[in-house]
């Protein structure tokens, strides 16, 4: 049936006919879509034209730069890094011009009219300048634009600060929160972009299964949309959610930047006449790059804009266009269909023209802009312009006044519902945090059973305090990795206008609020209790209430970060900073009264001061300490009764002579009060709502997604090199230099010697309950290539993994043979597969990442000469060779969508592999692109190469490029397979004729059934039941089981049996090589570990600034080197960050094309961080230790301690990732190994105090407690002690008696220095002679937990070894073995 469509245009003409049928369900629903987007049973449709005159686009010039490796990096921090961010995020917002200096052209006087209900179709190669028009147009742009640009009649400032919400640009990358499902995004999209009055959960709901089943998405409303590396939906049901999302949105002009990506020619086209109603029932302007576009979608459009290198060559319709450049003598090649041909015109290489037209004369795109701003078409569309101009501006009174259809409470109602789904889906990371917060309770929590209250149980439950706070500010930094993954989300639905990204950022605080406090009520129900803290109900609530808004201001801090920065790297680099801050002014390891003038400052401003003094006075206050055990001098003994008056309690707020200290004393010693409570409540909210809105702000005016005007970026400063790249550069990204005719011409060397076959009989594959796949049976014959196709989510992604054993994670059944005999442990080695997600290290070379698979993957026998001459081959012959020292950068923002596809093929065929597979290799380019990628593989298997592609749009010329098809119906089963050429033939003998003109590939795929509906479909299921009864099909399996007889093995000198081709010393080698110069051109790692070592150990080496030899300044020194393991947190989050990510590249890459085994990405993952961990070393021994005026004779011993500590950390955090299943559940178990190893050291609790049960086990197995034991009796053992005035106890001896005939013999027997043993009226007593004394309280001492400061070293380096035993351990058994060590990961 055919839907037709009566609607006037704005324009008021006439009205558009649909093209194509249309089913009447997907018209009724989206009309029913619209409905609900206007606010009431009728439509009120908004009509808001876009017209624009001379608009230009310009960039900074830099086509080209060199890589910023660390040097400049440290070097940029003393001024230039402060500059560009103020430059690009303040300066600019203040800045009325908008060109650049120095700045190119990106694009050049573009002119042009889209009215309301039409729809146009924007062309160009890759780079000429499509992304950046429709940024332009859509306001989305941060670039300098001039010209103008009107919308309706409404000028683009104008528009952009009244009526934002009216243009939406949908990017090509697919970005959404991986946990949620496919109806939590869609139905989040609704309830942002509906009027409140018409909103209901009902009328939400319908629509949600509405906009499902126009995209064919029914079937996964409660699938997961899943990621790069997330399970979900299929590429292509992504790419359809984007688009669902977008429409829900709603909008009046709406941009689409090569939507299609992804999907099947039959799934395009359906939402190509989706849009066409859309765009006619609402009088939508709707524009749209479609790279690949058959006929059949060109039709669909009204208009057509074609680009060539940023300068606009065609504007007008789309059934004009094809006669105008006939008209000046261009010559459609046979089978090119309109827009090939339209964008051929753009391409030296492959345009064709008569010899004696207008054509023969343009040589540039200069010249074929020249020629249309010539002509009576553009002067037609000038008229035209100015004439809806002035009707337009009749109009103006039609558009709305709001840029969200929401106001901001219900907008962050509306986001905090989605963080509670999203806290949901994230559940098990949840789980861990608060098994973990109950283990450390009861663990930790026990260490305090029934202390004392005596002057050392002062010490230690203040500790218990510092503690608490700790914990639960550490659990919080795991929320960096989901706060900074998903900031890409917000940013692209904040440009939907569905919400403020400041929303956002309040929901998240909102959220954080009942999952924080559920943390710390299981935290207070076993902790509080456990340590038997005071039982009263007011100091209960304190408590709560204290530690919940002190974990609420740390959660803040860490989200602020993440909002101003653009790496995971450097969110921890500031959150390690704010750590150290934190806890070093908190005022427990450094009392408010002795903090140096220079720092003491930053306590004011620290949410964690205030927090700690309102747990230590709500503890204390009431509390009467006991001087009796210890804390008396003279103590009890040598004549001394223990009710004498005449001792003094060492008991900081004692009395004289008093044997008991009010808690209040106690208090206010520290300089701490009562009535600081409720006032230190308020300051902490205030901080934490300060946190909060400066994160907020940053939401909003920080903005880190590429531009696609990035220059490319060069390893090495070479003009040379320079100069011929930039010759070479296409403005936007690279478009291809040479046409694979002349790669043809001049790559006659053959790449393959020697080449294999693999056939497959009734293959099956089943993942969970699951059958994807259902009897397919095929063969890859050497010199041919042969093409895969089928709806989206067909299953053919899940045949090339199963077939070349790369990431297949299903049950394979039937029967897969490789020269006749099943696959063995060599035949992944010798199997290229070019995936469909181009995984590559960023910071390598084109060069460099051939070179490391040709040297590691090529067969043993081929010299390192005769790899490296390969490498340069296959640069040629893929045109890579002008671009081969570029570095390859991230996938939104290095090499352009072409040049990737063709280094993801390159890397492939470095390897010279026997069979190549490749998943969507033209998925993402324009028709060129993909005809040139096809002939690539088209050269390569007339080579002898055997290749099997999967293919989505094929156009018709693309299509005849292969020699075998394979055809898989939505429901994965077999439809056909046999010679392309044969294909239709087949296809017209079972009752389905291809029309004349018609594409093949489009044709074979809506005549089974591909498209959106496919699932619903019966077409599938029934030409798979006539495949199965065909002669072809039995004609197949007689042909697949003569070649088993026939097929002849290969030798061992084409083959070897082993796994790998490299030695795993040579894997290592290389490996660590290319992971250091990684760290070297990505300098946010490395320098993040320097910039937290360096400023931590400013703050500790001038805090304890020249420390002396007093009693507090001993124990200044042991706080000065316990300090050390507030870097554990900082250092080994960015360590699991780091491994985690190299290990996924391994994992889903390299790994299974047995590049290099797990041996060598071990052993290499740990040789690389040593030249960091040496140089931090440095740095921090020397900030920290001789400002400090640490012993100069210890400086030595300390710095091989802090060498082995760096290593230590290193390795922890490689055997955390080795453990844990994904980033968050690994951040819990590090805060609960460091959390553990913090508090059983003895240190905080001294050895005595430990409980039984744990001291003797524990305490032992804690290689912190042997780290601090070593270092801290090397800086105070032996050292003389000196009093100064405050640490001096004073009492007075009996009367008649002087202070050595009272105190003497105590002070013989006690080591203690009696400074006036003469006077008679007031004693003066320093407790300890040495060092020594003070390190016995920590069983430190020579009679110890060991003799030698040597031991302490040597026992710490064992379980520094045992750290790296358990990395290789662990990930032997999880990443190799794939152990399931946490039963509900």
């Amino acid at each position: 049936m055919t839907a037709e469509i009566e609607l006037s245009s704005g324009a008021g003409q006439t009205a558009y006919v649909e093209r194509e049928k249309i089913d009447p369900e997907s018209f009724k629903a989206i009309r029913t879509l619209l409905q609900s987007q206007s606010g009431s049973d009728e439509l009120a449709i908004k009509r808001i034209g876009l017209s624009f005159e001379n608009l230009s686009v310009t960039a900074p010039s830099d086509l080209t730069t060199t890589v910023k490796t660390l040097p400049r990096a440290i070097l940029n921090t003393f001024g230039p890094d402060q500059y560009r961010f103020l430059k690009s995020n303040v300066f600019r917002k203040f800045r009325k011009d908008t060109t650049h200096n120095g700045s190119r052209n990106l694009l050049t006087d573009f002119t042009g009219l889209v009215k309301p209900g039409e729809m146009l179709l924007v062309l160009g190669r890759p780079g000429s300048g499509c992304s950046t028009f429709l940024r332009a147009v859509a306001n989305r742009s941060t670039l300098g634009v001039r010209g103008s640009l009107t919308y309706g009649s409404i000028s683009a400032p104008q528009f952009e600060h009244y009526h934002q919400r009216e243009t939406i640009y949908l990017p090509e990358e697919d970005r959404h929160i991986a946990s949620l499902s496919v109806r939590q995004t869609i139905r989040f999209a609704l309830r942002m972009s509906m009027p409140t009055r018409v909103q209901s959960k009902k009328v939400v709901e319908e629509l949600t299964e509405v906009i499902a089943k126009l995209f064919g998405l029914g079937h996964a409303l409660e699938t997961p949309v899943g990621g790069a590396f997330s399970p979900g939906v299929s590429g292509g049901e992504r790419k359809r959610v984007s688009i669902a999302e977008v429409l829900a949105a709603g909008s009046s002009i709406q941009c689409f930047d090569n939507s299609t990506r992804g999907l099947d020619s039959s799934t395009a086209l359906d939402f190509v006449k989706a849009l066409r109603v859309l765009t006619d029932v609402g009088q939508k302007t709707t524009l749209a790059t479609l790279y690949q576009a058959g006929e059949g979608l060109y039709n669909h459009f009204d208009k057509v804009l074609l680009i060539d290198q940023g300068r606009e060559v065609f504007f007008g319709s789309t059934s004009e266009a094809r006669a105008y450049f006939e008209g000046l003598g261009y010559i459609s090649a046979p089978g090119q269909t309109t827009a090939e041909f339209l964008v051929s015109t753009t391409d030296p290489t492959h345009r064709r023209f008569k010899p004696d037209s207008l054509a023969r004369d343009i040589q540039s795109p200069d010249d074929l802009a020249s020629a249309f701003t010539g002509s009576a078409r553009f002067k037609s569309l000038v008229h035209e312009i100015q004439r809806y101009q002035r009707f337009a501006a009749d109009e103006e009174k039609l558009l709305p006044g709001t840029t969200f259809n929401l106001t901001f409470p219900k907008q962050i109602w509306e986001c905090l519902v989605r963080e509670y789904q999203l806290a949901t889906a994230q559940r098990r990371v949840y789980y861990v945090k608060w098994i973990t917060t109950i283990v450390l309770c009861l663990s930790c929590g026990s260490v305090y059973w029934n202390i004392t209250n005596t002057g050392q149980g002062a010490f230690t439950r203040g500790g218990i305090l510092f503690f608490a706070l700790i914990i639960n500010g550490w659990l919080q930094f795991p929320e960096l990795f989901d706060a900074h993954t998903n900031r890409s989300v917000l940013e692209r639905q904040g440009h939907l206008h569905l919400y403020r990204p400041s929303a956002v950022a309040i929901a998240r605080f909102l959220i954080d609020l009942p999952l924080i406090a559920f943390q710390h009520f299981i935290f207070m129900l076993t902790f509080y209790f456990l340590t038997r803290l005071q039982l009263d109900a007011g100091k209960f609530f304190i408590f709560f209430l204290t530690l919940f808004i002190s974990t609420v201001n740390f959660s803040n801090l860490l989200r602020m970060f993440a909002y101003y920065v653009e790496t995971l790297d450097d969110c921890f680099r500031y959150g390690g900073f704010s750590c150290t801050v934190l806890l070093l002014f908190a005022g427990f390891l450094i009392p408010a009264k002795d903090m140096r003038p220079y720092f003491g400052w930053l306590h004011w401003i620290n949410p964690m001061y205030y927090a700690f003094e309102n747990l230590f006075t709500n503890e204390f206050i009431d509390l009467t300490l006991d001087c009796s055990e210890g804390s008396l001098i003279p103590d009890a003994g040598n004549g001394i009764s223990p009710a004498s008056a005449n001792h003094a309690c060492t008991i900081p707020g004692a009395v004289p002579g008093s044997a008991n200290v009010a808690g209040a004393d106690y208090v206010s010693a520290y300089g701490f009060s009562q009535s600081h409570i409720w006032r230190n409540i308020g300051i902490m909210i205030g901080i934490a709502l300060a946190y909060l809105f400066i994160g907020a702000v940053g939401s909003e005016i920080m903005n880190f997604t590429p531009q696609g005007c990035l220059p490319l970026i060069l390893a090495h400063d070479s003009k040379r090199r320079k100069d011929k790249i930039g010759v070479l550069l296409d403005v936007e990204k690279i478009a291809p230099t040479t046409s694979s005719s002349d790669v043809s011409l001049r790559s006659e060397k053959r790449l393959v010697t020697k080449h294999a076959a693999l056939t497959w009989k009734n293959l099956t594959v089943d993942i969970g309950d699951k059958q994807i796949l259902k009897g397919i049976t095929g063969y890859v014959r050497r010199g041919q290539l042969t093409a895969l196709c089928g709806a989206s989510g067909a299953g053919k992604t899940t045949l090339l993994s199963a077939l070349s054993q790369t990431n297949f994670a299903g049950r394979l059944g039937g029967e897969v043979l490789f020269y006749g005999k099943p696959p063995g442990a060599e035949f992944k080695k010798i199997t290229g597969f070019a995936q469909q997600m181009d995984l590559h290290d960023g910071t390598a070379t084109v060069r460099e990442a051939l070179e490391f698979s040709a040297l590691l993957r090529q067969p043993k026998h081929f010299s390192k000469e005769e790899k490296l001459a390969h490498v340069d081959t296959v640069l040629e012959l893929l045109d890579l060779a002008h671009i081969a020292d570029v570095l390859i950068g991230p996938v939104d923002g290095g090499l352009g969508v072409e040049q990737m596809k063709r280094v993801t093929i390159g890397v492939e065929l470095a390897a010279r592999p026997h069979i190549l597979f490749a998943d969507e290799p033209t998925s993402g380019l324009d028709s060129q692109g993909a005809t040139h990628i096809i002939q690539y593989l088209r050269k390569l298997a007339h080579q002898g190469q055997a290749i099997i592609v999967t293919v989505h749009q094929p156009s018709a010329l693309l299509f005849s490029q292969f020699n075998n098809l394979l055809a898989l119906s939505s429901e994965g089963e077999q439809l056909y397979f046999g010679r392309v050429d044969t294909a239709l033939t087949y296809f017209e003998r079972n009752g389905a004729t291809c029309p004349p003109g018609i594409n093949p590939a489009e044709f074979i795929l809506e005549t089974v059934g591909a498209g959106i509906h496919a699932r619903t479909s019966t077409k599938g299921t029934d030409w798979s039941a006539k495949w199965k009864a065909s002669p072809e099909s039995r004609s197949l399996t007689e042909e697949i089981e003569s070649r088993k007889e026939a097929t002849v093995s290969p030798n061992s000198d084409e083959i070897d049996l082993s796994e790998y081709n490299a030695s795993t010393l040579y894997q290592t080698r290389l490996l660590t090589t290319r992971m250091i110069k990684s760290q070297w051109r990505n300098t946010p790692y490395v320098y993040s570990k320097i910039w937290v070592h360096t400023i931590s150990a400013i703050f500790v080496g001038f805090t304890f600034f020249k420390v002396g030899t007093s009693p507090q300044d001993l124990q200044n020194r042991s706080f000065s080197v316990y300090f050390i393991l507030f870097l554990c947190n900082a250092i080994v989050n960015v360590i699991l960050a780091r491994y985690f990510f190299a290990s996924l590249y391994w994992q889903f890459r390299e790994g299974p094309s047995r590049t290099y085994g797990w041996v060598a990405f071990v052993s290499a993952s740990i040789l690389a961080e040593f030249p960091a961990a040496i140089l931090v070393t440095v740095i921090y021994f020397l900030l920290w230790y001789f400002p400090s005026g640490l012993p100069n004779s210890e400086a030595g011993y300390i710095f091989l301690f802090l060498l082995t500590y760096e290593v230590f950390q290193v390795l922890l955090g490689l055997f955390m990732m080795a453990l844990s299943p994904d980033l968050g559940f690994a951040g819990n178990v590090l805060v609960f190994i460091v959390c553990t190893c913090n508090w059983f050291n003895g240190i905080i609790v001294p050895y005595d105090q430990i409980q039984v049960f744990w001291r003797y086990w524990l305490y032992y197995l804690n290689p912190f407690t042997y780290l601090l034991g070593g270092m801290v009796k090397a800086v105070i053992s032996g050292v003389a002690v000196t009093c100064s005035a405050n640490d001096l106890t004073h009492f007075s001896p009996p009367t008649g008696q002087t202070c050595g005939e009272y105190a003497g013999p105590w002070a013989a027997s006690a080591s203690a220095q009696l400074l006036n043993p003469n006077a008679t009226d007031e004693c003066s007593v320093c407790k300890w002679t040495n060092g020594d004394q003070y390190l016995d309280g920590f069983n430190l001492g020579n009679r110890g937990l060991l003799g030698s400061k040597w031991q302490y070293w040597g026992i710490f380096l064992v379980f520094t070894f045992t750290n790296l035993v358990l990395v290789y351990f662990f990930t032997w058994a999880t990443k190799v073995k794939r152990w399931k060590l946490f039963y509900f990961f």
